[in-house]
């Protein structure tokens, strides 16, 4: 509420936040999906010597179907009124969803004045919100209520923006939520690993993924997993094309139900969801346990770029991830033109071309969501506390002038945090990414 008084225009009084929380989706009639909170609205839990104590980002509360309002008065010693919109269950709904937690126990985590149905929300609107009002709200989330809020206020703004100010520099409590997770998420995808060996189909190791995340603790997958196979031969890769694309060099491929061959390396990419906190790990292996020289070729020059850019981010004054992008093309076209993948020795060219081989970012934040805070730009000098990935990829195209590679797609991603001292800390270094330590998870290395 700091913040956003700064915002407010002349003749302002007053400030009202409107939030509405994820809304209840069904798979079928009566048959809802797995819920989960936006991530506005989500909690984290950290643990203390006594306890597990529960906190929430603004309101805590993780049932549907929910609205949030918080007013204040724009001059310094006004007082803040929180309303929470929420409806409770009948004994009938119980029975089959089960009960909502007590009232008593909504106001100790959102600390709301006031509980109110949700029916009520546009009543209690007309009453709070006036010409005098300046109103933030999720103006993406419901076109009819921002549209009523734009005929009651003086103006209407999106809120994301300056929550994601706050989101994306992350307080001691949830920098240990972030490495509580990326370190089960790091745990998961070694246990995945050692278990994929001559696994038939990818669906089979995103069933594994799920057992491995579950068992260790895991609420749930972070996001539907990139499973995606590869083929070394170009033969057999033109051959996969025409059943069904080169999957690997389909960077967000979600299908996971493709078969796999002895002879393909497989990328996964993959992450957990704990305590509100996700991880973001990917990391590729032959099927069989053992590489082939082109997959592991390419798979070392791609690894050289990923341990380059961990330790120039490391040596950064100030993490900027602008800069980090520079530094992986550049890295990207030195090592891939050693390699023989590209054959130009014309430095622009050589940059095109490795933009070419991987056309997307090095990094995103990440935090309460995979891709987290995407109204905060890249193009800042991040302070500490902030969690983000390293990722840089490889995807050869079938018409790729270097055949032995063709078809061939990796990507090795990793979670860190800027340190308040200085540096990078490294969240996932539970899962390894020398060939030979992911041949000893598979029981092959000699």
């Amino acid at each position: 509420m700091k913040i956003l008084k700064k915002e407010v225009k002349t003749g302002e009084k007053q400030v009202v936040v409107v939030m509405k929380g994820a809304q209840k989706s069904y798979i079928a009639p009566d048959v809802p999906h797995a819920f989960r909170q936006k991530s506005h609205f989500r909690f984290f839990k950290f643990k203390s010597f006594f306890k597990i104590l529960v906190f929430r980002y603004l309101s805590g509360i993780t049932t549907s179907d929910c609205y949030y309002l918080i007013q204040c008065g724009v001059q310094s010693s006004s007082s803040e009124l929180a309303i929470l919109f929420a409806n409770r269950r009948s004994e009938y709904e119980e029975l089959w969803e089960g009960s909502l937690p007590t009232e008593s126990e909504w106001e100790k985590t959102s600390k709301f004045s006031e509980i109110v149905p949700t029916n009520r929300l546009l009543q209690t609107l007309e009453k709070v919100v006036d010409k005098g009002t300046a109103v933030f709200f999720d103006t993406n989330s419901d076109d009819f209520l921002a549209k009523f809020l734009q005929t009651k206020a003086n103006s209407v703004r999106d809120i994301n923006h300056f929550i994601e100010r706050l989101r994306v520099v992350k307080s001691e409590n949830e920098m240990d939520s972030m490495r509580d997770v990326c370190n089960l998420g790091g745990q998961t995808m070694s246990s995945m690993i050692s278990g994929a060996r001559n696994l038939h189909n990818e669906n089979a190791i995103c069933g594994l993924l799920e057992f491995e995340g579950r068992r260790r603790g895991s609420e749930m997958q972070a996001y539907p997993p990139v499973i995606a196979g590869n083929l070394k031969n170009s033969f057999l890769a033109i051959l996969n094309l025409f059943a069904g694309g080169v999957r690997a060099n389909t960077i967000h491929y979600l299908e996971a139900n493709n078969d796999l061959n002895p002879s393909e390396c497989v990328l996964v990419d993959a992450g957990c969801d704990l305590n509100g906190y996700v991880s973001d790990v990917t990391r590729c292996f032959p099927i069989s346990g053992y590489w082939s020289d082109a997959q592991l070729s390419l798979y070392e020059a791609l690894l050289y770029v990923h341990e380059e850019l961990i330790s120039y981010a490391h040596n950064m004054e100030k993490v900027r991830l602008s800069a980090l992008f520079k530094r992986m093309n550049e890295l990207l076209a030195a090592s891939f033109s050693e390699l023989g993948l590209i054959k130009s020795t014309d430095h622009k060219e050589m940059i095109h071309l490795a933009e070419k081989l991987c056309p997307h970012h090095v990094s995103h934040y990440l935090g309460m969501d995979v891709h987290d805070c995407p109204a905060i730009s890249r193009d800042i000098d991040l302070p500490g506390n902030v969690s983000f990935t390293i990722e840089p990829g490889v995807y050869v195209p079938m018409d790729w002038n270097v055949p032995e590679f063709r078809g061939i797609g990796y990507r090795i991603e990793d979670d860190v945090a800027t340190n308040p001292s200085g540096g990078i800390e490294l969240l996932t270094a539970a899962v390894p990414r020398d060939p030979i330590e992911i041949q000893r998870l598979m029981g092959t290395s000699e």
